[in-house]
């Protein structure tokens, strides 16, 4: 069996997929495959980056698209590109939906663009419909989500809520020296006007994202639709445990201040500690320095990288004091000294019950299974959820992968999904 991206293998299910009015899924297999040869790597995956040659022609790509079904469109002044359809009272607060088309390198085909694809296609089959809404549907395609050039994730959506300002554009270089600033002039945009992109909370009434879950629970519980409760908001700490450099053949064990073995502790406990203050969060080290990291000496300095996460922002603050309590344990019975440092804290974001009751019903009314599922990836929905109400639908990924070539979501299950957002965007602009 294939284990990358292809139109072929997409479509090899096509006669298994759900029917619902308005949507073709031999139309949605095309438009992903379409993207898909953009950025193309030779590994079958995608590296499609801000302000780039590859970027801006999937944008331009997915502009002829959303004129092609009668979108009002344009782009603001930092290269979020949004398509309009004018509701019955376009004086409302506007129903706004979407996602990304940048990936990180070598990244995988749905992470984004199936977002991107299943909005426009929703917005396709209510058009088809006949049926009036009263608000009017924004489609956002936002700059720059994964921060796979710059460092700066998450840069579309935190502008358009006016968490970015004009003196931070010079602030992110990505690694050949270029400035973010200078790279959006040279493709068109105009940074000393940023603030022109930024729009009033007040005038939306809800975003919707649809995305793939990234993660293996749908597939496990062979569920169709996950309904997201809420997006977790992660802490970066760093942890340096200082003992003794000596020689590793000459130093008995009983007199040794080894940092990496009190790294290993440190280690178990991260994986132990979180599930004692909440069924929702995590904990990872996923970075690690040895110094003088040599195989025949004992390390006198270690550095580890903890991210933890979870949508209760109180159990995930208990659970980084129970992180530094361990730590702070392990050094004193090693005779060690520690420094802890919190490098990045960002809140988490609670999907409201009324946003998830409509995705829920969505799912139901279209024959679909739902479970409940928090997100532990960032998303642009965890920007717009600080301001407007927000949610997510999840499809599933198989096997869990993403960010990589393997990335894959069956086309049925596809499909599923963009006849939820078709549903759900209905009733949100009805209301």
């Amino acid at each position: 069996m294939e284990k990358v991206f292809s139109k072929k293998r997409l479509l090899k299910e096509l006669n298994e997929c759900p029917s619902y009015e308005g949507i073709d899924p031999t139309e949605l297999a095309e438009k992903l495959a379409e993207l898909a040869q953009i950025g193309k790597t030779e590994e079958e995956g995608v590296s499609r980056f801000p302000y780039t040659d590859e970027e801006r022609q999937a944008k331009q790509l997915f502009s002829e698209w959303m004129k092609k079904i009668g979108l009002t469109v344009r782009e603001d002044a930092i290269g979020n590109l949004l398509g309009r359809l004018e509701g019955e009272e376009p004086a409302l607060p506007v129903v706004l939906t979407g996602s990304h088309l940048d990936s990180v390198p070598n990244g995988g085909v749905f992470d984004g663009p199936l977002g991107c694809v299943s909005s426009l296609l929703a917005i396709k089959a209510l058009i088809q419909s006949n049926i009036p809404l009263k608000r009017s549907i924004e489609l956002v395609v936002f700059v720059d989500e994964e921060g796979a050039r710059f460092n700066n994730s998450l840069f579309g959506s935190r502008t358009m809520m006016g968490e970015v300002k004009k003196e931070d554009l010079k602030r992110f270089k990505d690694k050949n020296g270029n400035v973010l600033y200078e790279a959006m002039q040279e493709n068109g945009f105009d940074p000393e006007h940023i603030s022109s992109a930024f729009r009033n909370p007040d005038e939306i009434h809800a975003f919707l994202e649809l995305h793939i879950e990234q993660g293996k629970r749908l597939e496990a519980e062979e569920k169709n639709i996950g309904v997201v409760n809420g997006i977790a908001g992660p802490v970066w700490m760093s942890f340096v445990f200082y003992g003794e450099t000596d020689h590793a053949g000459n130093t008995p064990m009983e007199y040794r201040k080894d940092t990496v073995a009190a790294a290993g502790e440190f280690i178990l406990a991260v994986e132990k500690i979180p599930r004692k203050y909440s069924e929702t969060a995590v904990a990872t080290v996923g970075k690690m320095h040895v110094f003088p990291n040599g195989t025949n000496v004992i390390a006198g300095k270690t550095e580890l990288m903890v991210d933890a996460r979870d949508i209760d922002e109180n159990a995930r603050d208990k659970i980084l004091e129970a992180l530094k309590s361990s730590a702070q344990k392990i050094a004193q019975k090693r005779g060690l000294s520690i420094e802890m440092k919190e490098e990045v804290k960002i809140p988490p974001v609670i999907v409201p019950d009324t946003i998830q009751d409509i995705i829920r019903s969505a799912a139901e009314k279209s024959g679909l299974t739902t479970i409940t599922i928090p997100s532990g990836a960032g998303h642009d929905a965890m920007i717009m959820g600080k301001y407007v109400p927000s949610g997510m639908v999840f499809v599933p990924s198989h096997n869990g992968k993403s960010h990589s070539p393997e990335e894959w979501t069956f086309l049925s299950d596809c499909v599923s999904g963009l006849q939820v957002m078709k549903e759900a965007l209905k009733q949100l602009a009805n209301n």
